[in-house]
């Protein structure tokens, strides 16, 4: 075409300039008939996948490139978006080139319908492939440094939570050892949580039920003259939002087996201690602390608990822009934490 003809020509102008920023991007583009199942692909995708530009390709020949345990999953996306409202389609799967490499592809596409009801049919599918196995490769590299950095956080706190129980046991001031015992129990709670990170793949969030439920066991383990119930469904929290309500947990739990059943003969010799945890629709966390101890002085006010355990309650749950109530639900006391699911600042 001559250049003059060029520039006049906007549709062909536009179609070159996107083919140009495609193949800039080195994202390969193709087309499937669902009716014949028949597959069109550009010389880049081609490319990218190992097949031969000049070879043609259907359903099986496509399917054939993918890793063997990605193959199925691939087959349902694509079956999905055949099928679906909207006919999106996103996925991520592994190919095994000719020379044996496994490289990871990122696909999108949509595909379109002819009908409505019953007769809707799939016509057209068009789709986009990238190759994104460098940054899965430095994302993995990235978890793993972070898995890294906590546990070696984990065993930090664990070292100084050890250091601090033993000074502890060379205090004579019973007053000034538990308060060195309430601060090794707060450093183990964050220790708890960088152990989880740890563990679990996931390392932006942790199930709060499961890490509760293992929270509240090491709890009962200081506490051997009472016992620790919890109810509490699996659900995410993010880790900046776990740390500060565990931590919440844990001052409401000590509270009660020290004031609820004190073991210096002022009151009940040992009884229960409940933590119940409910999903508002709303979006908010509801835990519960109960026990049937001694109750509360008749003087007492959230805002005025004086005790150094009431002050940090205020100032997590102010982090968390959550709420604390005391409850008259039967016999001892009853404090209930309501906070966002998602932080609302």
């Amino acid at each position: 075409m001559p250049t003059d003809e060029f520039l006049k020509n906007d549709a062909f102008l536009t179609t070159e300039l996107l083919k140009l920023a495609v193949e800039s991007a080195g994202i390969g583009v193709w087309k499937v008939d669902p009716r014949t199942r028949g597959v069109e692909m550009t010389a880049a995708l081609k490319q990218m996948l190992g097949i031969p530009v000049g070879r043609t390709v259907d359903y099986a020949a496509f399917f054939a490139v993918l890793h063997p345990d990605d193959q199925d999953q691939a087959r349902n996306d694509l079956g999905a978006a055949l099928t679906s409202a909207d006919g999106l389609y996103e996925t991520e799967f592994r190919i095994v080139t000719p020379t044996g490499e496994i490289r990871w592809l990122l696909a999108r596409g949509r595909a379109f319908f002819d009908g409505e009801g019953e007769a809707r049919k799939a016509r057209l599918f068009i789709g986009t492939a990238r190759d994104v196995t460098d940054g899965k490769a430095a994302l993995e590299q990235q978890q793993m440094l972070l898995h890294e950095v906590n546990h070696r956080v984990k065993n930090s706190l664990q070292l100084v939570s050890s250091l601090l129980r033993l000074q502890a046991r060379r205090i004579p001031d019973l007053a000034a050892r538990r308060q060195l015992e309430d601060a090794t129990a707060r450093i183990s709670t964050i220790a708890h949580i960088h152990q989880r990170l740890y563990r679990d793949q996931d390392i932006k969030r942790i199930n709060f039920g499961a890490f509760l439920s293992e929270l509240c066991a090491d709890l009962q383990g200081s506490a051997s003259h009472c016992s620790l119930e919890v109810s509490s469904p699996d659900f995410p929290v993010t880790t900046d939002r776990a740390i500060p309500l565990a931590l919440v947990v844990n001052e409401l739990v000590t509270n009660a087996f020290k004031y609820a059943y004190p073991i210096d003969g002022s009151g009940a010799v040992g009884g229960r201690v409940k933590v119940a945890v409910d999903l508002h629709i709303g979006g908010e966390i509801a835990i519960a602390v109960k026990d049937e101890g001694v109750g509360l002085p008749g003087d007492f006010t959230v805002a005025g608990g004086g005790n150094l355990g009431m002050i940090l309650i205020g100032s997590l749950l102010a982090q968390l822009s959550g709420k604390i109530e005391v409850r008259d639900d039967g016999p001892g006391a009853c404090f209930v934490v309501t906070v966002p699911v998602n932080d609302k600042t």
